[in-house]
Formats: C-alpha cells, sequence, structure tokens
C-alpha cells in the first residue's frame, strides 16, 4: 500500500511472513503456520487481484469431524449421528446473533449495545445442553483459530469464528505463505534496497514529532534510521518494550494482551493415505485439534500427481493458561513428534510406514487471545494520540487472522498517508 513512496522495511527473520511462512516437499508447499483465509472479497480479493494470486473456494465439506471412531463430513448429513443434531442446534442458536454483527470480522470501534455485551461476556456461558463430545470438538475448533476455548473467548470472538462452520473458505497452494512470497516479489519489484531481512529491531526513539529506529543486522552491524512516521507490525508485548517514549496509557494497553503459545507439525508422506476433508477436526483426548491436508489445492486444480504423497499438518494450540510456552521453550522434539506419531497412528491408515519427515515449527507467542473486553480495549488503544507511531500488528485489527492482518496494513496506510497530507513532519 506504500510501494509508491519512500519506506523500508525491517523484517526480523530471513523469510518475510510472519506466521506465514512456508516450505515444499515433492512439489507439494505446506504452511509451518497460517493455512487458509476465510474471504476473497473485499480488500483481501482487491490485493490477490494485484498480487495476481488465485485461492482455491473449499468445498462445503471442508471440514470432517471424528466422533465415536469414524469421520463425519461436513455439518450436515443423512446419517443420524447425534454430531449432525448438534451442529444443527448450534448453527440455529447462532443465526440470531450472526444478523446483529457486521459482515466480516467484527469492526471497530464497535457499535450497538448487543456487539458490546457480546464482547464482555464469555462464549461458553451461553451454551448449554449440548452433548460432551461435541463440545470438545468445538472447543479445539475454537483453540485452533485463537488459543482459546469455549470458556476463555468472548462471546463476541467466538460467534465470529463460528461463522467459520457456514461461510466459504479459501486456500492457496501452500497456504498463507503464498500470499507473502507474492506481497515480496511485488515489492521487490518497485526498488532495490526496500526490504531487509535478518534486521532485528533494538528500539524505536521519538523526538520532535518524528521517530527514529535502531536495528542490527545478521553481521553484527548496527544502524539508524530516521523517519516522519513508524508503522510497528510486532506483537503489542514487543511494541511496549521496544518503544520507551510510548503514551503510558498505550503501553498499558499493549501489555494487557494475553497470548497463546502454538506447536505446528508437518508431517511429510511418501503416499496418500488418509482420505479426509481439508480440515480434520478431533477432540478429548487428542492434544492437539485438527490435521489440515496441504496438497487439497492441487487436488482440487487437478495437478496433484501420486508421486507427490501427501503433507499432514497437525494443529497443537495452548491456551494463556496451560504450560504450553514452557513446553516448547524446553524444545524435546523427540518428545512430541513421538506424542503426535502415536497419536495420528490411530487416525491415519499406515501411517508411519510411509512418514518421511517431520517438520516442527515453535510459535511462543503466537495468538492474542480474544478474552471478554478485547474489542473494548483496541478501542481504547486506537483512539490514542501515538504521534510518528502507528500500531498494525494483525491483533490491532480484531481476531488474530491473515484478514486482520491486511485490514491493519490498510489503516496504517491510510493513517500514514493522511497525517503526511497534512503537511506535518
Amino acid at each position: 500500500y506504500l510501494r509508491d513512496h519512500d519506506f523500508l522495511l525491517l523484517e526480523q527473520y530471513d523469510e518475510p511472513g510472519g506466521h506465514a511462512i512456508g516450505r515444499s516437499y515433492r512439489g507439494i508447499d505446506y504452511s509451518l503456520g497460517a493455512a487458509y483465509m476465510g474471504t476473497n472479497d473485499g480488500i483481501c480479493g482487491q490485493l490477490f487481484d494485484e498480487l495476481g494470486i488465485e485461492p482455491v473456494t473449499l468445498p462445503p465439506t471442508k471440514n470432517a469431524w471424528y466422533w465415536e471412531g469414524k469421520w463425519y463430513p461436513g455439518i450436515s448429513g443423512k446419517d443420524q449421528s447425534i454430531i449432525y443434531g448438534e451442529f444443527s442446534r448450534f448453527i440455529d442458536e447462532c443465526k440470531p446473533v450472526w444478523k446483529t454483527m457486521p459482515s466480516g470480522e467484527p469492526r471497530l470501534p464497535l457499535t450497538g449495545s448487543e456487539l458490546t455485551r457480546l464482547d464482555s461476556a464469555v462464549f461458553g456461558s451461553g451454551l448449554s445442553g449440548y452433548d460432551k463430545r461435541f463440545l470438545s470438538l468445538l472447543d479445539n475448533f475454537l483453540k485452533s483459530s485463537c488459543c482459546a476455548g469455549l470458556n476463555q473467548l468472548s462471546a463476541l470472538a467466538g460467534y465470529y469464528l463460528a461463522q467459520d462452520l457456514v461461510s466459504p473458505s479459501y486456500v492457496f497452494k501452500g497456504g498463507n505463505p503464498a500470499i507473502a512470497r507474492a506481497l515480496l516479489g511485488a515489492l521487490c519489484k518497485t526498488g532495490s534496497g526496500r526490504v531487509a531481512t535478518g534486521a532485528f529491531v533494538w528500539q524505536i526513539d521519538i523526538k520532535d514529532g518524528a521517530a527514529s529506529v535502531v536495528y542490527s543486522l545478521k553481521d553484527g552491524s548496527t544502524h539508524r534510521v530516521n523517519c516522519r512516521r513508524v508503522i510497528v507490525a510486532v506483537p503489542p508485548l514487543v511494541a511496549a518494550r521496544i518503544i520507551p517514549a510510548l503514551d503510558d496509557r498505550a503501553k498499558a494497553g499493549l501489555l494487557s494482551f494475553k497470548f497463546g503459545a502454538y506447536l505446528v507439525a508437518n508431517f511429510c508422506m511418501r503416499k496418500k493415505t488418509f482420505r479426509g476433508a481439508y480440515d480434520n477436526w478431533v477432540g478429548s483426548p487428542f492434544t492437539f485439534a485438527d490435521i489440515t491436508l496441504a496438497e487439497t489445492p492441487y487436488l482440487e486444480t487437478g495437478t496433484y500427481k501420486e508421486q507427490m504423497g501427501s503433507v499432514l499438518t497437525v494443529y497443537q494450540p495452548y491456551s494463556n493458561l496451560s504450560p504450553g510456552r514452557t513446553l516448547l521453550l524446553q524444545g524435546n522434539r523427540q518428545a512430541f513428534a513421538a506424542s503426535l506419531v502415536e497419536q495420528l497412528s490411530t487416525l491415519v491408515p499406515q501411517f508411519q510406514n510411509n512418514l518421511e519427515q517431520v517438520v516442527l515449527t515453535r510459535w511462543g507467542h503466537a495468538m492474542v487471545i480474544a478474552r471478554p473486553g478485547l474489542f473494548a480495549r483496541l478501542a481504547q488503544l486506537q483512539a490514542l494520540d501515538t504521534g510518528p507511531v502507528i500500531l498494525a500488528h494483525n491483533s490491532m485489527a480484531g481476531l488474530p487472522s491473515a484478514e486482520s492482518a491486511i485490514s491493519a496494513a490498510r489503516l496504517a496506510a491510510d493513517r500514514a498517508l493522511r497525517v503526511q497530507a497534512k503537511g506535518t513532519n
């Protein structure tokens, strides 16, 4: 959005993309983090058109649910299983609430007393009489998206996330890293030296209505760059620490967020033996939430070949009340892999016989948890005057998602250009 202006992008890692980075196996690109989109419209669709990329639209049976030793596709079917009855009731209870919500992600600031009430309530408190097994599946469904379940999420966040059950989903080959690669390619075409990778930002100073950023590169050299505006797209707890002169109210707001950790495990298989949906959900007693099939967009576009095998991406989220981050910091990869292999062996035919590689990715502060009051706190933060600093992490726009990141980027770019147009600095 600022490609026609003078900017320098500082990226901490060698590969830009944040949660949207990936790898490849036998011609199948797969994600180490974010995998799919919940929309292909609005500013997201416009961005994809500009970048020349187009996602695959997943079918209504994009999800499957493990229930009493059997997989059930979609949220309805001819089978008279309890699970479809529970989904039918749940969707019916959600529909009146969905009508009160704006289309797409909840917008800031919240408008209307009903949205404010939903933001302050716990999602699980409004659900009663459901089968415990169904609630376990629903809990994992929410945790996978937001590192928090029924009794941690706000009702507003819960109802928003539940819309994913009935709305279309979109996936690129390789997941959301395809967006990051296309963005980087487009930026590099606008001129050299505009993107610095391996750049660690130590401090952002504010003086006389402008900003000064101190960062180092992998070669050990330290640099300072002065700018009129600095767009800070890092997690809130990091932003609060690297901007010493930030308003105390802004700092307090940024440090009030709670985070969930995440383990993403990719299992590279020589043969495709699991014929599931795109996203396959399990409940208790499994430690992970779901399994996505990275080859799905290749199958949907007719470009899959048998020799490509299969990549199963397993998502194991941890809430901020769990010891997840401590476990990830200990870094016992063998223990994580062994546990997941044992569990997957009960779900995937010939799993261990065809397993060739395990790729584990740790995310220590993966997601801001949408606790009750999140949107109220975000509205307060956005109302503050932070001078030349523009907060643009995806969590500043709402729930953790690629859609939020794109929305935050658009808002940040508009603000930077709007302030510039006024003739200040």
